[in-house]
């Protein structure tokens, strides 16, 4: 059992912000029973025991920290340690010392904060004064030597930014800043905010340059890191492939399960049905394990590797998988 198993569990959709590029659809505050998020939480205990491998659960929403549920699931996952290590991913606002500290006491693997640039662009993407609170929720964080890392959402109001997001995290001593490409889903289904060919390109540089800065004066926290979809063009590092639907799948506040959070494809419902078998039954998850390439891309070299890039950006424009990521410069 090396291999770990992956699951995006939004435990609700209840949120304290409504950000610009939100992928929750509707903002209904869906809370589903304890017993039934238990019952969810023993499935993926099923799969994993099935598989034969250990998990890592994701934690998000919405915002976890909404959730009234939230300690009861770090309960049983800290039953489960030797099985299941877990993280939270955060809008970073609703953290105080006393929740750092609570947080602290299951070992969270990490705990994830979302930054969409400096002062103006941020607030004006997550909220009025988001900028500072997300500043005190990573305070809080630190203290308590929790691994804290930024999510950055690239789009094309904010790409250029991501320099002023390392000297944030920088100031913060955050550990890790990592970004991907903003998706047109759901309330923010506007492809005017989703970067052109020459505009990922340009943003896949501004990461490098940052990462090559910080790496030539031994800057030790925060690193960037560059293994999404297309990154690897720029560092000369192995391609990433995408493992939704092998070693990735997403449970929906409603119980819905979707290969990823950002390839929305109802598989079924686990209030009704089960994830182990869904997992091997499925026909769209036995296809995304059969790791299909884009006719575009059969001749590539990396298309072993990279299966024709960000799958989830292919399935939001074309409604299928069958293409070759539109930021691709191969």
């Amino acid at each position: 059992m090396v291999e770990r198993f992956v699951l995006q569990w939004h435990l609700g959709e209840q949120c304290n912000l409504k950000c610009l590029h939100c992928y929750q659809e509707n903002h209904k505050y869906i809370n589903l029973p304890f017993n039934d998020l238990q019952n969810i939480y023993n499935q993926f205990k099923e799969l994993l025991a099935k598989l034969k491998m250990k998990g890592h659960i994701n934690i998000t929403g919405g915002e976890p920290l909404c959730n009234p549920h939230l300690f009861k699931i770090l309960d049983l996952i800290k039953k489960d340690a030797d099985l299941i290590s877990f993280s939270i991913l955060t809008n970073g606002t609703m953290v105080t010392p006393e929740i750092a500290k609570r947080i602290k006491s299951y070992n969270p693997y990490y705990v994830q904060v979302s930054l969409e640039g400096g002062k103006k662009i941020n607030n004006y993407i997550r909220g009025k004064n988001t900028y500072q609170q997300i500043a005190l929720g990573i305070k809080c964080l630190r203290d308590e030597d929790i691994f804290t890392s930024i999510s950055f959402t690239a789009n094309r109001l904010n790409y250029k930014e991501f320099p002023k997001v390392v000297k944030y995290a920088r100031k913060y001593d955050v550990n890790n800043v990592w970004s991907d490409r903003y998706i047109p889903l759901g309330d923010s289904c506007d492809e005017e905010l989703m970067m052109n060919y020459d505009e990922t390109r340009e943003y896949l540089k501004i990461m490098d340059e940052e990462r090559s800065k910080l790496l030539k004066k031994k800057i030790i926290r925060p690193t960037v890191s560059m293994y999404r979809a297309l990154q690897f063009q720029m560092t000369n590092d192995f391609a990433y492939g995408c493992t939704a639907g092998e070693t990735l799948l997403t449970v929906m506040e409603n119980g819905d399960l979707v290969p990823c959070r950002r390839m929305p494809i109802v598989v079924g419902n686990l209030l009704q049905d089960n994830m182990y078998d869904l997992y091997k039954n499925n026909p769209l998850l036995k296809e995304l394990r059969m790791k299909k390439i884009p006719d575009e891309c059969t001749e590539c070299e990396h298309s072993e590797m990279c299966h024709g890039g960000l799958k989830c950006l292919t399935y939001a424009l074309y409604k299928n998988l069958n293409h070759k990521d539109v930021g691709c410069n191969l």
